[in-house]
């Protein structure tokens, strides 16, 4: 056992060795977080209060260090083993998330559902507890497989701070939200033309001050996120995009046609409903790695079987376009390592979930024939953990499945709304992940 000393800080979910922080900025790693110097011990980590030591236990010196998710509160939410029941009206709603987010696919969550139920009939897996989408985006699967009852809770977490922060807050300062986004609507939105323009362009430029609170800077941080994503084109949130029906306003789309308030109010009530149930078990600001990580280490009694991630990564093709900060994190969550280049984040997506994972996974692609013949991709047909992670994370050698789903949705490699094919591959039981009309197998 190791006792590493954790650095203070105010949310009190600090990271171990050296690196800190900051949900609004880059963070700054020490010596010991420098991915430049080679490997670490790998550890799975406890979770206290306060300021002080942590103990570690060192299982390895392969993987390179993760750093702690920031969670809502001071430390990850424990399982309920009794959680409520879902009772809210948008439970079996068609649309339940507030995001809109390029690319989503809401019609890939009865499939999902499909492949969670099947396996559910077998003797490895009984019950899903667990679902962990790392990947949040707009949730839509997530939370439609919440309200289905086809999983008995969900943990959401996301690299971007801003992704993050309105999850967190949505679901934990429900009312909070309401009220400021309500303002926000009244006072700007519904007014429409330059008063509506000269908002975006407050929000877009909005960084918190110092000296401001972490819980206002979270607060205003979902309403910054919420306001562009619908009054944006497309909802993205990053680069260049810029506000719905343009600078001059004289688009049959006006900018604020997109926020629908009562809706928008709707759906954050849902989620508030989900966590105050328990259904919702937390939200986290982590990257993918850091969030695998810490299920595997923070639910351990869940593993291997009655935990499943559902990852829906960037695309191959626009994932630098659209999702410039959604995906790997080794120096933070909003460090330059976030952006796809050369398709490394992929490949080390890949590697993980192939030779470390501890637990079942999903996993969503836009089809790409490179997924399937690159061995560091997903040519393989079963996880091969070294003895290392076997033996001493146990890692499992499960069989890996392979389906074809005919999708409706936009941003994949081609442009345009229409039908695309999607590439599930997963590690559940694979004599219970069906074949049929819908899912193709993959040979």
């Amino acid at each position: 056992m190791l006792d590493v000393r954790r650095w203070d800080h105010s949310r009190r979910c600090g990271t171990w060795e050296g690196c800190v922080p900051n949900r609004c900025r880059n963070r700054r790693s020490a010596t010991g977080c420098n991915p430049a110097a080679g490997p670490r011990p790998r550890w799975s980590y406890g979770y206290g209060t306060g300021a002080g030591t942590v103990t570690v236990a060192v299982h390895g010196t392969k993987a390179p260090g993760v750093i702690a998710p920031v969670p809502i509160r001071k430390t990850p939410r424990r399982i309920d083993p009794a959680p409520a029941a879902v009772t809210h009206a948008l439970a079996d709603g068609r649309y339940q998330s507030p995001l809109r987010y390029p690319g989503a696919k809401s019609g890939l969550a009865n499939v999902i559902g499909e492949l969670l139920t099947s396996a559910q009939q077998s003797a490895e897996v009984r019950k899903v507890d667990l679902l962990v989408e790392p990947f949040a985006g707009g949730a839509s699967t997530t939370l439609r497989l919440l309200g289905a009852g086809i999983v008995e809770r969900a943990l959401l977490a996301d690299a971007d701070p801003m992704v993050a922060a309105f999850w967190q807050v949505s679901a934990s300062r429900t009312q909070e939200l309401i009220e400021r986004i309500s303002d926000e609507h009244q006072t700007y939105v519904a007014a429409g033309g330059s008063v509506a323009l000269e908002r975006w362009d407050y929000w877009r430029a909005w960084t918190a001050r110092p000296g401001t609170s972490h819980a206002t800077a979270d607060l205003e941080l979902a309403t910054k996120c919420l306001f562009l994503n619908r009054t944006t084109f497309s909802g993205i949130l990053h680069g260049h995009a810029g506000p719905i029906g343009g600078r001059a306003q004289t688009s049959a789309y006006s900018i604020g046609c997109r926020f629908n308030l009562p809706n928008l109010v709707e759906r954050i009530e849902f989620l508030g409903h989900l966590y105050d149930t328990k259904r919702l078990v937390d939200v986290w600001h982590s990257d993918w790695k850091t969030t695998l990580h810490g299920v595997a280490s923070y639910y351990k009694t869940l593993l291997p079987n009655r935990v499943v991630a559902y990852l829906d990564p960037p695309y191959l093709s626009k994932s630098g376009k659209l999702y410039p900060r959604s995906f790997d994190g080794r120096e933070g969550p909003t460090g330059s390592d976030l952006f796809w280049t050369a398709q490394l984040q992929h490949h080390r997506l890949a590697e993980y979930l192939r030779r470390e994972m501890q637990y079942r996974w999903i996993l969503s692609y836009d089809h790409d024939d490179r997924l399937l013949a690159d061995d560091g991709l997903y040519a393989a047909r079963a996880m091969s953990p070294d003895p290392e992670n076997r033996h001493l994370s146990g890692v499992k050698a499960w069989r890996i499945s392979k389906r074809l789903v005919t999708l409706n949705y936009t941003a994949s490699a081609r442009t345009g709304r229409g039908l695309a094919k999607e590439l599930l591959i997963t590690t559940l039981p694979w004599a219970k992940v069906p074949v049929n009309d819908r899912l193709l197998a993959v040979s």
